[in-house]
């Protein structure tokens, strides 16, 4: 794995990501609380990842088309440059107290119209920089990396804004005690969002050196046929191999039921039953994203399932995931949030990178772009419905909210894990 490091561009892609992954950890902790605290409403917070959501999801497939027709690269370049230049604007309309709901609403649109061409170019640049047999360990790399960004930057973030370590406790502790707001916070919200800006110059600088090879087959002939029969033969592709659909499903129910939870439901969960909500809510992301750390490297070293055992098992993991989601209602200690969440970031990071190596190395190259965005529709794509749906759910009841997803994602990852056609890894299709 650490050979890699030894191929210059690869070294600075990473070094890139490196910055960019802490950045975007940063944002997923302050930007959620910016709403919660602005209005002190789930359902809002969870709206204003539906803005951001809604244009990345319609202009992924147009994006991974994009990415086929041009280079990763430069998609990226241009992405990284815009998202720097909102989250800038959006610190300092913060510290000068010019920020409302809706300037946050335009800026989360704004920034999802950038991420459709970011996240299909992220995800298919690695072919371009290593080798197909170095592909699991690149992968192993980036994810490892990934959520190294995931424990560091929510700390970093809980840190920027409370700007302080303090204890822990209960509101049900306090007699008197007074709950964070906007404006007590709203100083440290700026400055995290003005590190995130300043994360997303030093990737675009790292961009600007690095060196990718042309993939073997050119998209030259592709260019004559339209952008729409383009990604009509990368859907076909993904759905002629079962597995490859089957996986496709996971990763929409998994974003559906247990993201949002991650997004929305999570801080409520932290502002409702702890004094520093930022604060734990940084430490259970955190714990995740150890956890995935650690999977990441694990999967550097040990080898993927049989790839007519590696969807099932796949989904297997996703059912402990939906587990997490009422067992912290249950008992809400917030080591306890930790614990789990550190347990299922092990799975998700560990089938993450095999499911996506073996993806990279099924797919036709000439296809990457496209068969990746339409991998990020299935994931990403949904999220915003998802926040939007659950954050009015939220506001109902969280505790209800959280169990109902929880079982749900249970049921259904079991279905899916123990459906015969989650094994069938060739085309059915003459």
């Amino acid at each position: 794995m650490f050979s890699l490091f030894k191929k210059r561009n690869f070294s600075l892609f990473w070094l890139g990501e490196t910055i960019s992954v802490i950045g975007d950890q940063i944002s997923l902790i302050v930007f959620p609380w910016l709403i919660l605290q602005m209005t002190n409403s789930a359902a809002l917070t969870g709206l204003v990842f539906a803005v951001q959501g809604i244009p990345r999801a319609a202009l992924m497939l147009a994006g991974g088309a994009l990415v086929d027709r041009t280079s990763p690269r430069l998609v990226m370049l241009a992405s990284n440059g815009l998202r720097m230049i909102l989250v800038v604007y959006l610190a300092y309309m913060i510290s000068q107290d010019t920020a409302d709901i809706t300037s946050v609403f335009l800026m989360a649109f704004a920034f999802g119209v950038a991420d459709a061409f970011f996240y299909p170019a992220s995800i298919s640049i690695l072919p371009s920089l290593v080798s197909r047999d170095e592909l699991q360990a690149g992968n192993a790399v980036l994810q490892t990396t990934l959520h190294l960004g995931m424990t560091v930057g929510p700390m970093l973030a809980a840190l920027i804004i409370a700007g302080e370590v303090s204890s822990i406790s209960h509101h049900s502790e306090l007699d008197n005690g007074v709950v964070s707001n906007y404006e007590l916070d709203r100083e440290g919200l700026a400055r995290a969002f003005l590190v995130d800006g300043a994360t997303f110059a030093l990737s675009f600088l790292s961009l600007l050196f690095v060196r990718v090879r042309s993939l073997e087959e050119s998209s030259a002939n592709v260019v004559k046929t339209s952008m729409y029969a383009e990604i009509k033969i990368a859907i076909r592709w993904v759905s002629s191999i079962p597995a490859v659909r089957l996986g496709f499903v996971g990763m929409a129910v998994i974003h559906f039921f247990f993201m949002p939870m991650v997004f929305v439901g999570i801080p409520v969960w932290a502002k409702e039953r702890f004094l520093e909500g930022a604060y734990v809510y940084g430490l259970v992301t955190a714990a995740f994203g150890l956890g995935a750390f650690i999977g990441a490297i694990g999967s550097a070293y040990l080898a993927a399932p049989d790839d007519k055992k590696l969807i099932p098992y796949m989904f297997w993991s996703y059912v402990f995931s939906g587990s997490t989601l009422a067992l912290i209602i249950f008992y809400d200690a917030y080591w306890w949030a930790m614990v789990l969440f550190f347990i299922s970031g092990v799975f998700e990071a560990f089938f993450y990178v095999h499911f996506t190596t073996w993806l990279q190395k099924i797919t036709p190259e000439k296809l990457l772009g496209r068969v990746m965005s339409v991998l990020m529709l299935m994931s990403l794509g949904l999220v915003p419905i998802a926040d939007a749906i659950m954050g009015f759910a939220i506001d109902f009841s969280l505790d209800i909210t959280m169990v109902a997803c929880g079982a749900l994602l249970m049921v259904l990852c079991g279905l899916l894990a123990v459906h015969p056609k989650s094994r069938v890894v060739s085309s059915t299709k003459v």
